[in-house]
């Protein structure tokens, strides 16, 4: 069939993005592969020149084991318009910054949304030294800047300072994990990449100081968004959990795959193959059970902020704050309880429906 000339030209920038795109994706495969990581910012701190299905989203995540505090920071675009909420996003490249839809809330004794509104995010470089992402609405803002492996975190509501944070690499552990997903010769042009920090942190929460966790995520990506689900606990004693399932045709097919499902004790990770995540009851009753053959944990729900995203399909998405109620493990000979690893609180995502 022959393409007339506007639909040649069409698929001559789809092209063009796309393989520009697959380009980005495999130098920061490269590059994040090696142990030492000079140009670690050139991911995070960028706002990329996306193809058609092209996202982006920064993901910014605090916890305080075993309080209940939590923060959680969102910004994301697409190319297409899309409605998350009820703040509609259209694809704009302005001089110095791009539309994404921003939903930022915590718990502090009680939930409180921050942000679900339209913000323009920019990026600030200065003197080669730092770079800042800042995302504004009015005189609210979110911003995170500095130069790895230091970063200042500040949310800012109706020009009151509600969160501030230091985050920095932690003594034990990995500081970072640089993840490509979905590159395959079958759909050459659709791909991943994600940057994930797995710092600590000191700040105030409300002008209380607050210290625990942070996970910094960008994420860049050139495909639909299907379900999945998403577990990541702290335990008071250092421990972390993070299970990671995807089910790209539906909840009720077999088809899953994971992602380096982990318990990290001490700096070093115990991989936990066959994880199945389960749940009961719903909304802020909801009740979830994460298990194997030699593994067992149940969290209690204690705070939930849905997100709903639409264009021609709708895409739901639902962060849960949980506590921690149960927990057992055998590792050998070794046999872990609660008392062990201490309490623990975290997030659930739990996605489903599909986005284009």
């Amino acid at each position: 069939m022959k393409l007339p000339p506007f639909a040649k030209r069409l698929d001559s920038q789809w092209k063009k993005k796309t393989g520009m795109m697959d380009q980005r994706l495999n130098e920061f495969y490269r590059i994040f592969k090696k142990k030492h990581y000079p140009t670690a910012d050139d991911l995070f701190f960028a706002i990329e020149d996306l193809p058609s299905m092209g996202k982006e989203y920064w993901f910014l995540y605090f916890c305080a084991p075993p309080n209940e505090e939590q923060v959680v920071l969102t910004l994301g675009r697409s190319v297409e318009p899309v409605k998350v909420n009820e703040t509609r996003v259209r694809f704009e490249e302005k001089e110095d910054s791009v539309p994404c839809a921003a939903v930022c809330w915590l718990y502090s004794g009680k939930k409180q949304v921050v942000f679900d509104s339209t913000a323009d995010v920019s990026i600030v470089e200065s003197g080669g030294k730092t770079r800042s992402l800042c995302a504004q609405s009015g005189n609210s803002k979110i911003s995170i800047s500095g130069r790895y492996p230091k970063y200042s975190v500040e949310l800012v509501s109706a020009g009151k300072k509600v969160f501030t944070a230091k985050a920095f690499p932690p003594k034990k552990g990995m500081p970072f994990e640089m993840v490509h997903l979905l590159k395959t010769p079958v759909v050459p042009r659709f791909g991943a990449a994600m940057i994930n920090y797995y710092f600590d942190f000191k700040g105030k929460l409300e002008g209380k100081e607050l210290s625990g966790k942070a996970y910094l995520q960008k994420v860049v990506a050139v495909l639909p968004l299907a379900p999945w689900n998403w577990v990541r606990l702290h335990f008071k004693k250092g421990a972390i959990l993070d299970f990671f399932t995807g089910k790209p045709l539906g909840p009720k097919s077999d088809v899953r795959f994971a992602c380096n499902d982990y318990l990290e004790l001490n700096g070093k990770r115990i991989m936990l193959p066959g994880l199945k995540l389960s749940s009961y009851l719903s909304g802020e009753k909801r009740i979830w059970v994460l298990s194997s053959k030699n593994f067992y944990c149940a969290m209690e729900t204690y705070s939930l902020q849905p997100f709903i995203m639409e264009q021609k399909t709708t895409f739901r998405y639902d962060e849960y704050l949980v506590k921690l109620r149960a927990f057992a493990f055998c590792y050998g000979a070794r046999e872990y309880a609660l008392e062990d690893l201490g309490e623990g609180v975290g997030l659930v995502e739990d996605a489903s429906g599909y986005l284009l």
